[in-house]
C-alpha cells in the first residue's frame, strides 16, 4: 500500500502586496492578450481579486518549500465584493477567466491579511 501525506504550507511569506482599483487590475490582467483572446485568470475569494508570482525555483526557494513555507515575490489585489467567474475586456473583446478559491483555507487567510492592509 502506498502512504499519501497531505501537508498544507504552514506559512506564506508575501514579499510585495500592491493593491489596486478593480479597473486597474483589470487592465494589469490584460495587458498583452489579443483581441478576442483569454487572459491568465485572477484567483478570487472572500470579497478580494487577485493574483500571485511565486519565486523561482532555487536551491534555497525549494529547501524552504520542503520545510512548509511558500515565497511570493508579489500579490496584485483589488477589491471585488461580488464573484464573477469572467470579467469582460469590452474594447478587445477579451476575458479574464475568474476561479472561485474560497474553499482553500490558506487563500482565504491571504485575503484576510491583504485586507488589514486597508485598514492600516
Amino acid at each position: 500500500m502506498v502512504k499519501i501525506t497531505f501537508k498544507p504550507w504552514e506559512e506564506v511569506i508575501i514579499h510585495e502586496s500592491l493593491r489596486y482599483s478593480l479597473e486597474d487590475l483589470i487592465k494589469n490582467q490584460s495587458l498583452g492578450v489579443q483581441p478576442g483572446g483569454l487572459a491568465s485568470p485572477l484567483r478570487w475569494a472572500e470579497g478580494v481579486a487577485f493574483n500571485s508570482q511565486s519565486m523561482p525555483p532555487t536551491r534555497e526557494v525549494v529547501r524552504e518549500q520542503l520545510e512548509g513555507k511558500i515565497h511570493w515575490t508579489l500579490v496584485t489585489w483589488a477589491l471585488m465584493p461580488q464573484y464573477k467567474n469572467v470579467i469582460p475586456i469590452e474594447d478587445i473583446n477579451a476575458k479574464i477567466p475568474v476561479i472561485n478559491v474560497t474553499a482553500n483555507v490558506i487563500f482565504c487567510e491571504v485575503v484576510k491579511e491583504l485586507k488589514k492592509q486597508i485598514q492600516e
